[in-house]
Order: structure tokens, then C-alpha cells, then sequence
């Protein structure tokens, strides 16, 4: 009768896998960064000076990945391509950058850092959603094929004066397709697309209120 011995391949497997995956180079880190809006409609010098007080931010978005929605209710949060910084402080850099062009006026500010002077007009934004969603809902983001579509609602206030008076708070949803092939590159230019048109009707809020 044979004796039936262990294998003994099975470690060895193990050792080689392992070594394989140590060997394979992983993923490099890449980093973006929200843009202000390319060309602004041009704009008559006002004059005027605007505070951007820090952004309030859905805490889900608090993070370096950069959020895609692959279902309703899955989201996926990508480990390689991140934020260059914190996306609350960007935001709030490119809403100022977006309302000193679209307003002809060099003195916005962004608060509480860079206070110099008597404020016209005072801004807050509350981001309650800014991600990528994805097509299909089936929890797989195929880059190359699925349509995607960059999503922002946010409710933005207009105070005027020192004394911060309400003149208007509303709700905003934007939304920008993703250019294809869906690489981040074009996910992040999207998303700063959303984020320019929520400037513009800001923007447009207070040009109505000075003519």
C-alpha cells in the first residue's frame, strides 16, 4: 500500500505569490486640485468687497480621496488619486478667484485670514454633496465606457454689510457630465465646472442687487 504523504508545494506557492506581489510596483499617489472658472464672462470693474467665510463641508467629503458614487447607496473612495489639500480650503480659494472675475473687483477676500477693509457683501456656502456618480448602479466604475456625471448641492447666503444682513439664502444643484474617457483628470475638471456655475449664480445674485 502507498503512503500517502503531504504536499509540500503549497508553502512554497504561498512564498512565491507573496514574493510576486512584493515585487509588482503599486499605483503611484496622484494629486488635483479644483480650477477656477477658464473664461469668466468679463466684467466691468465694481469695486465691490466680498468676504468668503469658510466653507462648511458634508463630513463625508472631509477626506484626501476623492468620493465616487458607484450605487445609491455605495460610495467608493478612491485610495491613489487624491486632493492636493484639504477640499473645503481649495473651494473656497476658487469660489473667491470665480467671484473677482465674474464681479470686476480685486478685493475679495477670504475670511477670517484676510480681512483689510468695511465688507459689502459677505458669502457662505454649505456643500452638501460633491462627488462623481457613476452609471449603472451596479457598484463598478468602468472608466473608459460608463458615463459619469459630477453632482454639487450646496445652499449658499448673501449677507450684506459688517453686520452680516440676510439678503438671500437658496439651494443650488449643478450638475456636469464627465468628459470621456472618465479618467480623474476630467472628474475633477467637471467638478470644478459645478462648483463655477454655483459661483456664477452667486455672482449674478449680487450684480442684480447693484444695478
Amino acid at each position: 500500500m502507498t503512503e500517502l504523504r503531504p504536499r509540500r508545494s503549497t508553502p512554497l506557492r504561498l512564498f512565491a505569490a507573496l514574493l510576486l506581489a512584493a515585487c509588482t510596483p503599486a499605483e503611484p499617489l496622484r494629486f488635483y486640485g479644483l480650477n477656477p472658472l477658464a473664461e469668466p464672462a468679463p466684467a466691468a470693474e465694481s469695486g465691490l468687497a466680498i468676504g468668503v467665510v469658510p466653507i462648511n463641508l458634508a463630513a463625508y467629503l472631509d477626506r484626501s480621496g476623492i468620493v465616487v458614487r458607484t450605487s445609491p447607496n455605495e460610495l467608493a473612495i478612491s485610495a491613489q488619486h487624491n486632493w492636493v489639500e484639504p477640499l473645503d480650503a481649495q473651494a473656497r480659494r476658487v469660489v473667491a478667484r470665480n467671484l473677482a472675475a465674474l464681479l470686476g473687483t480685486d478685493r475679495v477676500f477670504i475670511l477670517p485670514e484676510q480681512r483689510l477693509l468695511p465688507l459689502d457683501y459677505t458669502v457662505e456656502i454649505a456643500i452638501e454633496r460633491f462627488e462623481i456618480v457613476a452609471a449603472g448602479g451596479d457598484g463598478v466604475v468602468a472608466l473608459e465606457t460608463t458615463p459619469e456625471t459630477a453632482v454639487l448641492e450646496a445652499r449658499w447666503t448673501l449677507l450684506a454689510g459688517d453686520d452680516r444682513r440676510v439678503l438671500r439664502t437658496a439651494f443650488e444643484r449643478q450638475e456636469v457630465g464627465v468628459e470621456r474617457p472618465a479618467s480623474f483628470e476630467h472628474r475633477v475638471a467637471a467638478m470644478s465646472d459645478a462648483l463655477g456655475r454655483l459661483t456664477r449664480s452667486v455672482a449674478t445674485e449680487i450684480a442684480a442687487r447693484r444695478s
